[in-house]
């Protein structure tokens, strides 16, 4: 929801008392904000965790600027928000730790029986899969009780985890399988496909799982209901990152090997093309908005921007020393490329750099967050 400056103004009295901490964060970074008028700014927050720092970094993205951090009791891996809440998954202490996202106050912790790798929130959002290792387990955890729920053993130290309505999907490297997990029941069946499978994904419609068998230079198909194996995809890549356009009906795969990405048809089950996505292809980010694929590309410190529609490059920005994740604003205005060393967000502005008549692609702007940044998360502001 945006936040005007008069709405600011008239709201000082309502933000005393129980929200000093809050009208502490908005007051300047808010006011500054609403002293540029000369392109639209997105009107929400970014945080970024840090694996070195215990403590979350918040950043503006109306004024583009760091503005405040939340203390943790543990260095932050993954962030993900459910409902009015923002947590994260902090792997060394074995926990869950929840945030308010409406002022940034650290609110407690869920202790876990196991190191968390993954999560995915189940319909509601009130009920999170956390896939852990040592032990290897997948846990079914209630975010309104903070307590773990149900718990599966798994027959092997996964390394990834799905969800798609009732059915959970997991790989298990070491015995060359994909698990099929019936919720809330917790009734796992196992296929095995003949190699080590990492990242996994369903196909849009839930009908089929696809996993990233890295060494073969595969993608593995199996039916999501008896789990058998329907095809093995040959790829020029080593794929170890997916990324579906709007519709599903491409999906995108980078991964070790060729300064190129793959489309795979999931509904036809074939490659359907191999398209140059400027140096080690890593990070993507679809923007629904312009049918645009952004990749970034940490050999030569770029973001690569692809036309989905022609396969042919729109633009491409030198962004900085080590670029990791891409994040696209929600009203599809700018692009966030965080930089895994420093923590330094590039900021593109999509419209300019679009522009053909604009030879040299700028950056927007530069702004410090956490340094060895590990996830990143948009919040919008809310009154």
């Amino acid at each position: 929801m945006a936040i005007t400056c008069a709405a600011i103004r008239g709201k000082k009295s309502a933000m005393a008392g129980s929200l000093v901490s809050r009208r502490a964060l908005l007051a300047g970074a808010m006011l500054s904000a609403c002293s540029h008028k000369k392109a639209t700014r997105y009107q929400g927050w970014l945080l970024v965790a840090s694996g070195t720092e215990k403590e979350i970094a918040v950043a503006d993205l109306a004024s583009f600027r760091r503005v405040n951090s939340v203390p943790l009791p543990c260095a932050a891996d993954q962030l993900f928000q459910a409902g009015p809440s923002v947590f994260a998954l902090c792997r060394d202490s074995q926990a869950i730790v929840e945030i308010d996202a409406g002022d940034f106050r650290y609110k407690g912790k869920i202790g876990l029986p196991g190191k968390p790798l993954a999560v995915r929130l189940e319909t509601g959002a009130k009920t999170a899969l956390v896939l852990t290792d040592a032990a290897p387990a997948l846990l079914r955890v209630d975010l309104v009780s903070k307590r773990v729920v149900s718990r599966l053993a798994l027959p092997g130290a996964p390394a990834d985890l799905d969800l798609n309505g009732d059915v959970a999907a997991i790989t298990i490297p070491a015995a060359n399988s994909i698990l099929r997990v019936a919720l809330p029941a917790m009734k796992a069946a196992a296929t095995n496909v003949g190699v080590p499978c990492a990242a996994v994904r369903f196909r849009r419609d839930g009908k089929t799982i696809l996993a990233a068998a890295t060494a073969a230079r595969e993608i593995v198909a199996i039916d999501a209901r008896t789990g058998i194996l329907l095809t093995r995809l040959p790829l020029p890549v080593s794929p170890s990152r997916f990324c579906f356009n709007a519709d599903g009906g491409q999906m995108f795969v980078t991964g070790a090997g060729e300064d190129a990405l793959a489309i795979v048809s999931p509904f036809q089950n074939q490659v359907e093309q191999t398209i140059l996505a400027g140096r080690t292809p890593y990070a993507m980010a679809v923007s629904e908005r312009r049918n645009l694929l952004f990749v970034t590309n940490p050999a030569s410190g770029d973001l690569t921007i692809l036309d989905i529609d022609t396969r042919g490059v729109s633009a491409s920005v030198h962004v900085g020393e080590l670029p990791g994740e891409v994040l696209l604003t929600p009203d599809g205005e700018y692009a966030l490329v965080v930089d895994q060393r420093s923590g330094n967000v590039s900021v593109v502005r999509i419209t300019t750099v679009l522009d053909r008549k604009v030879k040299t692609k700028p950056l927007f702007t530069v702004f410090p967050t956490a340094a060895d940044a590990r996830s990143a998360l948009i919040v919008p502001f809310v009154s």
